[in-house]
């Protein structure tokens, strides 16, 4: 009877796994990755960057005939390269997966914002409200007393209502 070949990853592939699991969530373990993150520069996912993080060698997974084809996929997904087809449906699911979360992060993030826009523009608006009422009373008020008497000096401001000469 046929050996049967476990479907499970083995160390290397998991180490590549690992990796770009580790740049995807942006915290590697490679120290020469990790100071890159400390000085604000954005990691890009793609084979060299994953085989520094799992300290194997780029040609495990460089070329299209490799020896960790799955591998070389899914970084091949994640780096964004046109015409490259997840392999089964699972992978499909997971990328989905992906995009909805990312989605719906933007769409909460949106929506604060929104709503942070909207209470700033409410309390502008009463202000202008405020400052529309006052400027009314005090128009009125400049009207009233420059038909009493023209040579009057007119006070604007609320507390005082005296009128001066």
């Amino acid at each position: 009877m046929p050996i049967k070949r476990s479907s499970a990853p083995d160390q290397i592939e998991q180490d590549f796994l690992d990796a770009l699991h580790r740049l995807k969530t942006g915290r590697p373990q490679n120290s020469e990755l990790r100071e890159r993150i400390r000085k604000g520069q954005q990691l890009k996912i793609n084979i060299s960057m994953v085989a520094k993080e799992a300290g194997r060698a780029r040609s495990l997974i460089a070329l299209e005939n490799c020896r960790y084809p799955k591998v070389r996929q899914l970084v091949m997904i994640e780096a964004g390269v046109p015409g490259v087809e997840p392999g089964n449906r699972d992978e499909v699911i997971a990328n989905l997966r992906a995009q909805v979360a990312e989605l719906r992060t933007l769409l909460t993030q949106t929506k604060s914002h929104a709503a942070h826009h909207f209470d700033l523009r409410t309390k502008a608006e009463k202000e202008a409200d405020s400052y529309k009422m006052r400027y009314e009373r005090l128009r009125r008020k400049v009207s009233e007393f420059s038909s009493i008497n023209s040579r009057k000096i007119v006070p604007l401001f609320p507390e005082n209502t005296d009128v001066q000469e």
